[in-house]
């Protein structure tokens, strides 16, 4: 028996550069080659996001519609890619277009330091555009880089993470991309960046929160957020992007990395729901499976105190009924 329903949206992939096989500058399965990449780079006074130039090359149609096709075998309809360093994905996207319709629609997110070079213009077409600026505030959760209001429990001499942007600095890098009506999307894991983000957004829109959403200014990822910060998500108007799977994959390093107050707080999605937050989910692929049926699954799933939400909330989440219909053709239990 086959389901038609609304089409699931991925709001944050890596989908594009995974599918070019480039490398990242770490080894993915090693928390010790991460940590050591984000201290690397914070120490040199850099980001994730500042890199410019990948090494793609005369495959690159073949590799993206290799890409796009699988996510359009999974129901996927829209993806929006979480950074790209180099022109030529969106290049080699439009020279497709001229000629054919792309498996499933495409917006890009600009990383901050190929935005800074100078952007381009919005395309205009419904299948690829570009829609923002990516920036990078913090590390991750795993290796212990994401930045922390209170050190890590489990890390000795104490260490609170790694914060790449203060707010003022943020403020004044990412406000002229605002004004020309880019979307700002940060990546944020830990309460420290989230603070730092928020308090910069707030500077971007000078506290206006219906500014904030008409640009739909974004935190990707916030994970370790205490009850304060999300009623601040509400009330400054901006999108918490969230990863339907990593609250069930950071179950094995959670509670250690946190402590069990601290741990049984993040991930509330639901918290977020109720304070009166705007929430959109992407798997951020590769890290998380692409497949959009694990990621329904692990909304419903509970691991922390507000992670679970119910069946019909978490497909109205990650789903949009404007960008396509899903045919659902097998069981996904």
């Amino acid at each position: 028996m086959a389901f038609n329903g609304p089409g699931f949206v991925d709001h944050h992939t890596h989908l594009l550069r995974v599918s070019t096989r480039i490398k990242p500058p770490y080894d993915h399965t090693s928390s010790a080659s991460i940590a050591a990449y984000h201290r690397n780079l914070a120490a040199s006074g850099y980001n994730p996001m500042d890199a410019v130039g990948d090494a793609v090359d005369e495959r690159l149609d073949a590799q993206l519609m290799a890409g796009l096709t699988q996510a359009s075998e999974l129901g996927i309809c829209q993806i929006t890619e979480a950074g790209i360093h180099d022109w030529a994905y969106l290049d080699t996207l439009l020279r497709r277009r001229e000629t054919d319709r792309l498996p499933c629609r495409v917006r890009l997110l600009v990383a901050s330091g190929l935005a800074a070079q100078g952007m381009r213009d919005r395309t205009g077409d419904p299948d690829v555009d570009v829609v923002g600026v990516k920036f990078y505030a913090d590390g991750w959760l795993g290796p212990r880089t994401c930045a922390l209001c209170r050190p890590f429990d489990d890390v000795h001499p104490k260490d609170d993470g790694v914060l790449f942007w203060e707010p003022v600095p943020l403020a004044r890098a990412a406000q002229p991309f605002a004004q020309a009506g880019w979307t700002i999307a940060t990546h944020a894991i830990g309460d420290r960046a989230a603070v730092a983000v928020l308090d910069a957004y707030e500077m971007i829109f000078d506290g206006d929160a219906e500014a904030a959403r008409a640009n739909g200014a974004r935190i990707e990822h916030a994970q370790v957020l205490s009850p304060l910060i999300i009623d601040r998500f509400a009330d400054q108007g901006v999108t918490a992007c969230i990863q339907p799977s990593f609250a069930t994959s950071d179950a094995a390093v959670g509670p250690s990395a946190l402590g069990d107050e601290r741990w049984k707080q993040s991930y509330d999605w639901a918290g977020l729901l109720k304070a009166g937050a705007r929430l959109i989910t992407g798997a951020d692929y590769p890290i998380e499976s692409l497949d959009p049926l694990v990621g329904l699954r692990d909304l419903t799933t509970k691991v922390t105190r507000g992670s679970q939400l119910d069946v019909a909330t978490a497909y109205e989440l990650m789903t949009d009924d404007s960008v396509g219909v899903t045919t659902l053709n097998q069981d996904p239990r």
